[in-house]
């Protein structure tokens, strides 16, 4: 296998995955509904993505530091806008 396929490969992963968080990002960034979403679901999911980016450091490996720094991002924004939102409802 010549050694760019595995790279390639990852970096078509890492888009899929990445990106599938956008339209939970913007719907949450517009309509500022986020009582459907796990609080805890996304907290696991910031330690993961996390991990990720050591083991990827680990291994030396682009597209694993990257995207997993990507999805970091997207769960994390979403994850405010939930903390966020939590206060709101809270003061009603």
């Amino acid at each position: 296998m010549e050694a760019w396929w595995p790279t390639a490969l990852g970096v078509i992963a890492g888009i899929c995955t990445s990106f599938s968080f956008l339209p939970q990002v913007i719907k949450a960034w517009n309509d500022g509904d986020t009582e459907a979403i796990s609080r805890r679901m996304y907290l696991v999911s910031l330690v993961a993505f996390g991990l990720w980016i050591v083991h990827g450091l680990m291994i030396a490996s682009m597209p694993v530091v990257l995207f997993n720094g990507l999805n970091l991002l997207f769960a994390g924004i979403v994850l405010a806008l939930k903390l966020r939102g939590r206060g709101h409802e809270m003061r009603r």
